[in-house]
């Protein structure tokens, strides 16, 4: 027996879905017409008309198009289709229990301003999920110039997202606020798409780089435990150890030029990466007012005795 064949009207009457949508669909290549008639109108299997019922059910989910057409290309199963969409359930019930959050806070106000109506409005719109689409196209494009791999774009993510608990306090929220003003400020987007390039350039060893930074940053703790300035002889000795492992990691030299580079961009940026930590620090429960640790601060300031002349 021949399988049955649906125009696109069909469709939309057996789903309840209206045929712009149907068509909007077909043509992001969700959905593509089993075939055409000779007049060129699309033709839908039984087998289509399933596929459009788990688009609705993922897309009611909050499941976006690009996830989806990865699900449907990779041929998931039902069990994690159905476990993709419990997860996504659960963080937007995690969502709503912030935004009431969020009203509490707001109520414990005697006469609300319009910064506190601003914040309720941002927590209000921006999920968790949300968060995560927006942190992770910002990440496409620090690294749209980059020769950067997948992976490593993901551990970036993955180290900068935020997450705001489920009760959060008046800090933590505004913490959350920062950190989306942080990521949605172009001049900033700018200076990191410019800085990834010109070091992502083909010539340097993330794995290399990543092993050096995690070695110095170990014995930079064991320094401040042990109380040492950052100018004594043990600093010095680590900054020049940094600066040849990181000079072999990036292919260059660890002369004046590359020291003058470090220097510039722990300038450029420590300010902005020290709040940012600071703010992811709030969003886990630490104290506002506590800062993160200082390790880059005190192999910076361990690089400056470098500048000068042998023999000064």
């Amino acid at each position: 027996m021949s399988e049955k064949m649906h125009t696109i009207g069909d469709l939309s009457r057996m789903s309840g879905i209206s045929v712009r949508r149907i068509r909007f669909y077909s043509d992001k290549g969700l959905l593509p017409p089993a075939t055409r008639t000779f007049s060129n109108y699309r033709v839908y299997s039984d087998a289509d008309v399933a596929r459009l019922d788990l688009i609705r059910a993922l897309r009611e989910a909050g499941i976006g198009l690009a996830a989806i057409r990865k699900i449907l290309s990779r041929h998931l199963s039902l069990k994690e289709v159905l476990a993709m969409r419990l997860d996504t359930l659960e963080a937007e019930i995690a969502s709503r229990r912030r935004i009431a959050s969020v009203l509490r806070t707001t109520l414990k106000i005697d006469q609300p301003t319009e910064t506190d109506l601003r914040r309720l409005w941002t927590m209000t719109t921006l999920s968790q999920t949300q968060m995560r689409n927006m942190m992770e196209r910002f990440y496409d494009k620090v690294a749209a110039n980059a020769d950067m791999g997948e992976d490593w774009k993901r551990q970036m993510i993955d180290a900068s997202m935020p997450e705001l608990p489920d009760d959060p306090t008046a800090h933590q929220i505004d913490a959350w606020n920062e950190i989306t003003a942080m990521i949605t400020d172009e001049s900033f987007l700018a200076e990191m798409q410019a800085d990834t390039a010109t070091m992502w350039n083909g010539e340097f060893d993330p794995k290399a780089y990543a092993e050096a930074a995690n070695s110095i940053l170990a014995s930079v703790r064991t320094a401040i435990d042990e109380g040492n300035d950052p100018l004594s002889p043990t600093g010095i000795a680590i900054a020049r150890e940094w600066l040849e492992k990181s000079a072999k990691a990036m292919q260059r030299e660890p002369d004046r030029a590359f020291l003058d580079w470090h220097l510039g961009q722990y300038r450029k940026h420590h300010a902005r990466s020290a709040r940012y930590q600071e703010l992811l620090a709030i969003l886990r429960g630490g104290e506002p007012d506590r800062k993160p640790g200082n390790e880059w601060q005190w192999i910076n300031r361990a690089m400056t005795p470098l500048l000068s002349p042998p023999g000064h």
